[in-house]
């Protein structure tokens, strides 16, 4: 008997629940229409006379359901651009730094969920349905955790107060067209794709409902604003974090086009905004203020740093002056990413030295313990560094991110019995799902399983949003003959949940 495969229904993607096709519905067609906008495609103009009447009330336009499908289907659409960092270190950092701050919040009922963009441009957004998204530009230009969190605070904000519904709501011309550009306009601020394309909406005669539609309302921003502080003080964090990382920006941007206008473009600042923050932030008490500096927060924005720079000599050399120069916590998480970006490099022998100094300073950090059996296994030890993967587990038995990259390493080295066990052991979580089903899928394969590596398999492309590829493989895997009974119950169970989700697509 293996696990069972029947995918978490309360999971936080929910991701079996993903539509495939935007033909057979009005808000599907809304989402077709986003994305055109996105890619440049000539959209033919509508007459609003031709247009369905969308009504005026919040739900009637964006439901609460119809948020959480279209934040899925957006991010999807990030998973197949390649615009997500997808680093299960990273992706933990910002889950958990992301649900300090909705714990705090009695209108946040979607579940969240915080991801990193791999896009240097300074910009953070809000889709519906409670996904948050950071440019990993915008995560390193912070100076502390309290500005990051800001950040994050203020998108929670955005969703939890349902600006994208009520954006929509408020416009007197609610229509398809309507509704598109204001999507469009949300994947702008992504920053996942050119950002010549919704100028090129406005040229192709969309100017006014795009324009419209190009950001948030400057009183969205201030509520956001507002309710963003009170979440930043409640989870503990300086509430000062917000407006000083808006001066930052207003001072940047000020007289030149710098990376900080595309979060300025999307998130509209004032003079008047940025004093009203301010006083409040000095208004705000905040709870359990932290004094000393994250460890946590230092450490993966050095990670973001290494992999992300695009210049590894120029990002080496920063990285040495910072361990020359720094003391405590900063030459320590400096030295961290010398080791990362030595490692990009391929100088793997040179990262080990690096990061044995770290654990041998700080044996209880367990992101130093992962990248140490990297480093291992690039040097071709691979005995070492299962040996570095054992030790951190029995430090840190419950950290998910160091048992998959355990069962991967197993993976390498052949044993592959081990490595099924291990992961079948590990819970599920967001920042492991595609990779932990991935491993399981090529462990059960190894292995001799076909019909298991198939529902892992189909369980990934599900989790991708590619429902019917999904299906196709739930079918493969009830034709071999390694599943039991109870097995194959439970994989006819999964096949009718997902075909009933596609007819469920097309009733709708």
């Amino acid at each position: 008997m293996v696990e069972s495969w029947v995918f978490d229904q309360d999971a936080v993607l929910k991701p079996h629940e993903v539509p495939v096709s935007w033909r057979f519905s009005l808000r599907k067609q809304l989402i077709g229409f986003a994305f055109l906008f996105m890619t440049g495609v000539p959209v033919p103009m509508v007459a609003a006379n031709d247009l369905p009447d969308m009504g005026n009330s919040v739900d009637e336009i964006l439901s609460p359901s119809d948020e959480a499908r279209l934040g899925r289907e957006v991010m999807n659409q990030l998973r197949a651009m390649n615009a997500l960092l997808d680093d299960p270190l990273v992706d933990r950092y910002l889950q958990g730094l992301g649900q300090r701050l909705v714990s705090q919040s009695t209108a946040a009922t979607d579940p969240f969920l915080f991801f990193a963009v791999r896009d240097g441009r300074i910009n953070a957004f809000a889709l519906p349905g409670g996904y948050v998204g950071i440019n990993t530009g915008l995560l390193v230009v912070t100076r502390n955790e309290s500005e990051l969190a800001g950040v994050l605070a203020h998108e929670v904000s955005h969703v939890s107060q349902r600006h994208i519904a009520r954006r929509m709501a408020d416009s007197r011309q609610s229509n398809i067209i309507t509704g598109a550009a204001t999507l469009a306009a949300i994947l702008a601020g992504a920053g996942t794709g050119n950002p010549q394309m919704v100028q090129g909406a406005i040229s192709a005669g969309m100017a006014a409902t795009v324009q419209n539609a190009i950001s948030f309302t400057l009183q969205n921003e201030k509520e956001a604003d507002r309710v963003g502080m009170h979440l930043l003080a409640g989870a503990g964090f300086d509430p000062r974090g917000m407006p000083s990382f808006f001066e930052q920006m207003a001072q940047q941007s000020r007289f030149y086009e710098t990376a900080y206008s595309d979060f300025l473009r999307t998130h509209p600042l004032d003079t008047e905004r940025i004093s009203e923050a301010t006083e409040r932030a000095r208004m705000v008490t905040p709870q359990r203020l932290a004094i000393a500096p994250s460890r946590a927060y230092l450490l993966i924005r050095s990670r973001v740093r290494a992999l992300t720079a695009d210049d590894l000599i120029a990002s080496q050399t920063a990285f040495r002056t910072e361990v020359s120069r720094g003391q405590g916590i900063d030459q320590e998480t400096a030295r961290y990413g010398l080791a990362l970006a030595l490692l990009r490099q391929g100088q793997a022998g040179a990262a080990q030295e690096e990061l044995d100094t770290l654990v041998s300073q700080t044996p209880d950090v367990p992101e130093y313990l992962l990248a140490l059996a990297e480093a291992q296994q690039a040097n071709r030890q691979a005995d070492a560094a299962l040996t570095t993967y054992r030790k951190g587990l029995r430090l840190f038995p419950s950290d998910t991110v160091l048992s998959l990259d355990y069962a991967r390493a197993l993976l390498t080295t052949g044993d592959a019995q081990a490595a099924h066990r291990e992961l079948l052991g590990i819970p599920p979580s967001p920042e492991i799902t595609g990779r932990r089903l991935r491993l399981l899928a090529q462990a059960a394969e190894q292995l001799g399983k076909k019909g298991e590596s198939h529902v892992h398999l189909g369980e990934y492309l599900a989790y991708q949003g590619q429902t019917r590829e999904a299906i196709t493989q739930m079918n493969y895997a009830l034709k071999e003959a390694d599943l039991d009974a109870d097995d194959r119950a439970n994989v006819e169970r999964r096949r009718k949940a997902l075909l009933e989700q596609l007819r469920k697509d097309r009733d709708r």
